[in-house]
């Protein structure tokens, strides 16, 4: 399917999503709802918790109003059916735990580490994107402890421009659907916890491949290295990968 048939056939199954949403007293009731906790996020203080609460309704509500509609499958099909037939990245990763025998490895880069020092200790608000890519590492980088979450995006972080300070540093990443690449200079000791619906974990040369599993694995000489990251990861599908440097 060429993109101009896949753009004018999301158009059509989008009308007529809303067409059977509209046709249905309880998904529209539903609906209408979700988009009154909308109004009510986008106008209450985002300092408060009902700012949050407000968003989560919001979207669970649009989720009721639409997930028991068959123009809502039919569409999320259509949409995983062209996406897999053209990014042959995913297909891989959703196909390899599946069926896939052979082991492979593939060429990686080199960034040099470097060092930046600041000692403060503010409280800070970060705000993670529902979907996109985030780099951390493309420049020199203070590091600090990072909790990313979103729904669909890749990640990359790179190690290889900052240091790590003497202690067990934390990474927390959480996505539904996406890649997660991490660049570890060979002087860090480094802990996985790694849990997949449907993906690979690769380490160097050894590949995982995983259907709803959990992979613990942690550097030989973590309990007593000064310089030590744990990384826990959580993926519905996807890729995690740890190049040393």
């Amino acid at each position: 399917m060429n993109a101009y048939a896949y753009k004018a056939s999301l158009i059509v199954l989008v009308v007529w999503l809303l067409y059977q949403i509209v046709h249905n007293y309880v998904f529209f009731l539903f609906f209408v709802l979700a988009i009154g906790f909308l109004a009510l996020y986008k106008s209450s203080p985002k300092e408060t918790q009902k700012h949050t609460n407000y968003l989560w309704t919001s979207l669970a509500l649009f989720l009721a109003s639409f997930i028991f509609t068959t123009a809502f499958w039919v569409l999320l099909t259509l949409f995983l059916l062209f996406q897999l037939s053209s990014d042959e990245k995913l297909l891989n990763t959703i196909r390899d735990p599946l069926f896939r025998k052979k082991q492979y490895w593939r060429d990686k880069e080199y960034i040099s580490v470097q060092w930046n020092e600041n000692n403060a200790n503010d409280s800070k608000l970060y705000r993670n994107k529902w979907i996109g890519d985030d780099f951390v590492g493309k420049d020199i980088f203070e590091w600090e402890d990072y909790n990313f979450q979103k729904i669909m995006g890749d990640t990359f972080f790179d190690l290889g421009n900052t240091v790590l300070p003497i202690k067990e540093n934390i990474l927390l990443l959480r996505k539904g659907f996406g890649d997660t690449k991490l660049f570890v200079p060979k002087d860090v000791a480094l802990s996985l916890d790694v849990s997949i619906v449907l993906g690979k974990l690769i380490i160097e040369d050894e590949v995982f491949d995983m259907k709803n599993e959990t992979v613990k694995w942690q550097s030989k000489n973590y309990d007593t290295a000064l310089r030590k990251i744990k990384v826990v990861s959580s993926t519905l599908i996807g890729e995690v990968e740890v190049v040393y440097l």
